[in-house]
């Protein structure tokens, strides 16, 4: 009896022990995502900034393109709001996503005004923003 009263402690001190370095560990890993959203989330803050300094509100789409074309930015149009006309993206970063997702790719947006040509050149830019686009979603 003696014999099994010491197996169930051992096995019982191991199983808490294990539990025990688990939680301190996920704690820690935990603090560290925090701790990089927080350092990306400033980056793409800080890009956003830049542009937009570099683009301002009412220059016209042909204006903005131009000018992303000159600093060798890759960009892309995709209609972000329905019903409103295209915007010009760029990548800036990625971001890990929920387990039916592979994540989520960061981009700063330039909007443009209504107007009946969904990529008309002398569209006026209204906002630039970021914003987060699923990638591989279920």
């Amino acid at each position: 009896m003696k014999r099994w009263t010491a197996i169930v402690t051992i096995v019982a001190s191991n199983v808490i022990t294990c539990a025990v370095v688990w939680f301190v560990l996920n704690t820690f890993e935990k603090q560290n995502e925090q701790v990089g959203v927080s350092h990306r989330e400033a980056i793409y803050q800080s890009i956003l900034g830049s542009y937009n300094r570099s683009a301002k509100i009412g220059m016209t789409r042909a204006q903005v393109e131009d000018s992303l074309r000159t600093n060798g930015v890759q960009f892309s149009n995709i209609g972000l709001d329905q019903g409103a006309p295209y915007s010009d993206i760029t990548k800036i970063g990625f971001e890990t996503g929920p387990w039916y997702c592979t994540g989520y790719d960061v981009f700063v947006a330039f909007h443009f005004a209504d107007s009946l040509d969904s990529q008309n050149p002398t569209e006026t830019l209204t906002r630039i923003s970021i914003e987060s686009l699923p990638v591989d979603c279920l």
